[in-house]
């Protein structure tokens, strides 16, 4: 029984990847595409690893402490671990659907646990290997491994993504009951998700410059490690060396944790799978009612309805983000960024065109309205029926993209103005550029959602990820501030000036959001009837 509730459980995830509607199979095609896009994946991350150990593996060699380097090996696993499944593991055994339903089966409480951590485990397994293999390669290359560490070795990469779900059960454990207690869930898994960005660009960028500081001062870092993480420090040893005493000493500190983790969760599943968030009770006052106009309930509605899922949020309102994110990294390398200035008189130049290509290249990756018909799903009638004008329910579709999109596109053009001090005059432009390239992605997303619907989805990700008109939008407005660059950079450079083609680019831009917008107006308002 556990091993078919495993299966079923990988082949639920499969299928939330490949199938995309309620009434169709997983293609063969979408299968083999996602087999090709997670090969990509391993091969980037294994060869990202893979150049940082090589760099490491020299200079702690010749200081005598190789230890260390095993210990910053399981450091990173640890990490991209505990992040790539801690908000699994939080739905897997604290908001699975199918708990109830499970529980009335005739299937014991602890195969139905026990299928959801192994299928954690197994995700866990995934991220490690991303680590373990360019680790191991580069050192059993560069310096070499007897038998018995080999095999150390492999008790290490089957153990220690033990240690790491136990400490994600108890995360996610303290998230559950936060989550409990708090109305805005989805605000805050999109807080997170932005914290978790942040930091992975920050370590990307400031890789090298640890890399160097590891190096430096590798001799201290050791003596911490050793002092204050000696788990990490005796299953370092024992990889090293092949002292039997520290590798047990490791096992125990990572298999004891996860043993007393299972058996908690197990004498307190029932619970778990069957209690409800509590519900305040409210007494009603009697107030003055309030009436909206028709456009701002749609408009309430819209942004409620998209607001809700938080996946929906993070796949459609990726340029929103990006562009918070954008505003922090200006503000907190903006003395670095000034420097390169100085460096390059030549940029100073050309330092409008480049904002206005900055805020097009973090906006372009909005795609609200081209899954907005989508998501109306089998509700699509209930807006039909409604006594508004198609118009009038476009407009409001278009003004949910542009309200969610528009504001984080003009707050990165206020901190670039700001941090580089631009003049009023170019000023204007780089608060125009954001508007102007949203709404034209604005309208090509709800006419292609216009003309390819997609109501039969299994779920709302479905919508925001892999129907067609988000996918042709997606590489149409990524594919924008590349061309815009390359444009000028292939043909025209020495033809006009950088600012006469940004000039032109903006009135050509312009002209495109008229004509798209009569086009919703004409063709989009027939085609929505006819739906």
């Amino acid at each position: 029984m556990l091993k078919t509730l495993i299966k079923i459980r990988l082949q639920g995830i499969l299928l939330r990847q490949t199938k995309s509607s309620k009434n169709s199979k997983s293609s063969i095609g979408k299968i083999i595409l996602m087999i090709f896009l997670f090969a990509y994946v391993a091969v980037v991350f294994i060869g990202m690893f893979g150049l940082l150990f090589s760099t490491l593996i020299e200079p702690l060699h010749l200081m005598g402490i190789d230890w260390m380097y095993f210990s910053v090996m399981s450091i990173i696993i640890i990490m991209l671990c505990f992040i790539g499944s801690i908000f699994l593991t939080h739905h897997e055994i604290y908001e699975a659907k199918d708990n109830e339903l499970l529980l009335a089966m005739p299937i014991s409480n602890r195969d139905i646990l026990l299928s959801r951590v192994f299928t954690i485990l197994i995700l866990n397994y995934v991220y490690e290997i991303l680590v373990a293999a360019p680790a191991f390669y580069i050192y059993i290359t560069r310096v070499g491994m007897g038998i018995v560490e080999i095999f150390m070795f492999i008790g290490v990469f089957l153990t220690l993504p033990l240690f790491v779900l136990a400490l994600s059960c108890l995360f996610s454990w303290l998230l559950a009951h936060v989550m409990v207690r708090v109305k805005m869930k989805n605000v805050i898994a999109i807080v997170l998700f932005m914290v978790f960005m942040f930091v992975y660009f920050y370590a990307v960028n400031s890789i090298e410059e640890y890399i160097n500081w590891l190096i430096m001062h590798g001799q201290s870092i050791a003596s911490a490690i050793e002092k204050g993480i000696f788990p990490l420090y005796h299953l370092s040893i024992a990889l090293e060396s092949g002292n039997i005493i520290s590798f047990l000493i490791y096992l125990a500190c990572a298999i004891i944790p996860f043993a007393i983790v299972i058996y908690i969760l197990s004498t307190n599943f029932i619970k778990m799978a069957t209690t409800k968030a509590k519900v305040k009770k409210v007494q009603y006052v009697a107030k003055p009612m309030k009436a909206n106009s028709v456009k701002k309930a749609l408009l309430v509605r819209e942004v409620k309805h998209f607001t809700s899922n938080a996946m929906v949020v993070l796949n459609g309102a990726m340029g929103t983000i990006l562009c918070i994110l954008a505003c922090v990294g200006v503000v907190f390398y903006a003395d670095s960024l000034k420097m390169i200035l100085k460096e390059v008189p030549e940029l100073k130049e050309m330092m409008t065109p480049i904002l206005c290509l900055v805020v097009i290249s973090a906006s372009s990756l909005n795609m609200i309205s081209a899954s907005s018909i989508s998501l109306e799903g089998d509700r699509f009638w209930i807006i039909k029926s409604l006594p508004v004008s198609s118009k009038d329910i476009l407009d409001i579709k278009l003004a949910l993209h542009g309200v969610l999109c528009i504001p984080a596109g003009i707050l990165l053009s206020i901190v670039l103005i700001v941090i580089f001090q631009t003049s009023i005059f170019d000023s204007l432009f780089i608060l125009l550029a954001p508007i102007i390239l949203t709404l034209l992605i604005d309208f090509i997303g709800l006419l292609l959602n216009l003309w390819k619907p997609k109501f039969d989805w299994v779920n709302e990700t479905v919508c925001v990820k892999q129907s067609m008109p988000v996918v042709i939008t997606m590489f149409v407005s990524m594919g924008l501030a590349v061309a815009i660059a390359m444009l000028y950079g292939i043909l025209l450079v020495d033809i006009m000036s950088i600012y006469t083609y940004m000039y032109i680019v903006i009135a050509v831009t312009l002209l495109l959001d008229i004509a798209l917008y009569y086009l919703i107006c004409t063709w989009g308002v027939r085609q929505f009837d006819a739906l």
